[in-house]
């Protein structure tokens, strides 16, 4: 029996069978197909770069990270610090003893390590090392006590005439700046003719070819006073008091001459060579004095010459700190007055070995008050011999302590 081809009727009685059919079949067909294209293998073209990948940083260098604190102690950041000689890993350190070992283990290196210590012995040996170094005076600033520092950079400034050790110590007269004499005194200690031309004092200029010529031409200059100072130069520097002779009598440029050899010789008798006026031979008697440190000077300053008399006592007992230098004043108030400045005023220099010498009672017992509080010894009132007077002596040691603390 032949086939019959199927058609749709309006009779047929499933026909929304075969539509749930087809919507199941579109269904299973688009899933498969988006599986499929999600599963591609999809070619990514290869990218040449001239970068290389960042190497891993060192573990030394974590330090700088901001979780710093997470992964390094004191004790981390010491080591660190020692071993890279990096002073402000030391900073980080929390624990102040820690830290100070710390800066002084780099404080031979590092100047901030140096200046960051506590200990002011440490502290100053490690300042003067750099300040030295780089002859830099004002790091000692950093010196509670810089003195000692700036002695070490430069010697010359212990000395009294600062420009003309450095000349010396440079050889460089320009260090005397246009200091005269700080050039004549170079130019003699070097020996050095030449460098008298330097010096803009024709006076001072003119000695000092005179002296290292050892040839007189001090009478070229035009007035009398200039070759009055010349020829006083000419004699101090040669060592010859016979050139003293050479100034016109009765001058200050005389007077100076022959004190200054009567002093350095310790030879009162020079004072007597030019036939001075009495107020000269006094005052050099009284420069004797002083410069020798022999009071026979003053002694022989004429009694009834009180002022000069006094002048001489009262000037070598505060140079040589002995009041007793007062004793050879006669008259006994202004003898105490003496005692007065050279024990209460002008102490300076007193020295209680000398206060044996003082005759009056009551000021030999106070210079033994004022030195026992000068020398912050206490044990010097027991020279005195009285009972009350050692103890108020003790009293005003004691007064002194107090008022300093």
């Amino acid at each position: 029996m032949p086939e019959k081809n199927y058609s749709f009727r309006k009779t047929d009685q499933n026909p929304m069978l075969i539509l749930g059919i087809l919507l199941i079949l579109i269904v299973l067909f688009g899933g498969a197909l988006i599986f499929l294209l999600d599963n591609r293998v999809i070619d990514i073209p290869e990218i040449f770069t001239n970068e290389t990948p960042p190497e891993e940083e060192p573990e030394e260098f974590l330090v700088n990270q901001t979780n710093v604190t997470e992964i390094c102690d004191d004790n981390c950041y010491y080591e660190l610090a020692i071993e890279t000689q990096t002073f402000s890993l030391c900073q980080n350190i929390t624990d102040n003893m820690t830290q100070q070992d710390c800066y002084e283990a780099l404080s031979n290196f590092s100047l901030d390590a140096c200046i960051g210590l506590e200990n002011q012995s440490k502290k100053e040996t490690c300042i003067i090392l750099f300040a030295k170094s780089e002859s830099n005076l004002s790091l000692c600033d950093y010196l509670e006590e810089k003195e000692n520092c700036q002695f070490e950079v430069d010697p010359c400034l212990a000395e009294d005439d600062v420009n003309l050790c450095r000349a010396l110590t440079s050889s460089e007269p320009s260090e005397c700046k246009e200091d005269s004499l700080c050039l004549l005194n170079y130019s003699i200690t070097k020996s050095n003719s030449t460098t008298c031309d330097l010096i803009q004092n024709s006076v001072i200029s003119t000695a000092c070819t005179s002296i290292l010529t050892r040839n007189d031409k001090c009478y070229t200059l035009g007035r009398q006073t200039e070759q009055d100072y010349c020829y006083q130069l000419y004699a101090i520097y040669t060592d010859n008091y016979v050139q003293c002779t050479q100034i016109t009598y009765n001058t200050q440029y005389a007077l100076e001459c022959y004190s200054y050899f009567a002093g350095k010789y310790n030879d009162l008798s020079i004072c007597d060579a030019d036939g001075f006026e009495l107020n000269n031979k006094w005052d050099c008697y009284t420069a004797f004095s002083l410069t020798s440190g022999n009071i026979s000077g003053c002694e022989a300053i004429h009694e009834l010459a009180t002022t000069s008399r006094f002048n001489c006592a009262f000037e070598f007992a505060k140079k040589y700190g002995n009041p007793g230098a007062c004793n050879v004043i006669q008259a006994l108030p202004t003898r105490s007055t003496c005692y007065q400045g050279a024990i209460l005023y002008s102490n300076e220099n007193l020295n209680w070995t000398y206060c044996v010498d003082v005759l009056n009672f009551d000021w030999r017992n106070k210079c033994y008050s004022e030195t026992a509080k000068l020398y912050d010894d206490i044990s010097l009132c027991d020279y005195i011999s009285e009972d009350f007077a050692k103890e108020a002596c003790e009293i005003a040691y004691e007064v002194n302590k107090s008022e300093e603390s």
